[in-house]
């Protein structure tokens, strides 16, 4: 019997907004005592339309503060676009504690497996 996957690669299989959600929920629930919490991270620049769209669309959870704003031209914004490889912005990025994107590291096998309750 194969185990259920963990919650955050549960939610990255799920498409689109109802994975968003689901990593959302994930964050905000996040055991305060974990020194290690991933983020959302939306990955913006000044004077960007597509960038001012997505601040408003994904509003509700930067004002709640489950994803935060970084600028692509600030010290860490440029820091996370190195080191994970991000050319186009806004991106919306799933981070460890690290600034490294946690990938979905699921196989074709893992399809179907139980997924656990957030």
């Amino acid at each position: 019997v194969k185990e259920p996957l963990d919650p955050i690669q549960a939610c990255l299989l799920m498409d689109g907004p109802e994975g968003l959600s689901c990593l959302e929920e994930l964050i905000k629930n996040w055991p305060a005592e974990d020194e290690c919490k991933p983020t959302l991270v939306l990955l913006t620049q000044a004077d960007c339309l597509p960038c001012e769209e997505e601040h408003e669309i994904h509003a509700a959870a930067i004002e709640a503060g489950i994803m935060e704003v970084v600028d692509f031209n600030s010290p860490r914004g440029a820091d996370i676009a190195k080191r994970n490889g991000i050319e186009d912005f806004p991106s919306v990025l799933l981070l460890d504690c690290n600034d490294t994107i946690i990938e979905d590291r699921s196989t074709p096998e893992e399809e179907g497996l139980p997924i656990p309750s957030v």
